[in-house]
């Protein structure tokens, strides 16, 4: 997912969390280290998802490296594949 959806889900349970901490389902004062728990999940699986824009540049490497006659087709196709 995009850094935009991470944030519009990341604000969405921040606004989910104060309503209903002004409903009383929740204590602000409590239970505020779940605001570290989130950050925490949130740099960790973005630290080891790849990132789609790292996959393009591989690919227009590849794509280069084809044309330029440095590689072959199979070659390309095992690194896609990987």
């Amino acid at each position: 997912m995009s850094g935009k959806v991470w944030s519009g889900i990341f604000l969405i349970l921040i606004g989910l969390w104060i309503w209903l901490s002004n409903m009383g389902y929740l204590n602000f004062k409590r239970d505020w280290p779940l605001i570290l728990i989130v950050l925490g999940i949130y740099a960790v699986l973005t630290a080891i998802t790849p990132s789609k824009r790292s996959k393009e540049k591989d690919v227009r490497r590849l794509l280069k490296d084809l044309e330029d006659g440095k590689i072959s087709a199979d070659d390309v196709i095992e690194e896609l594949e990987d």
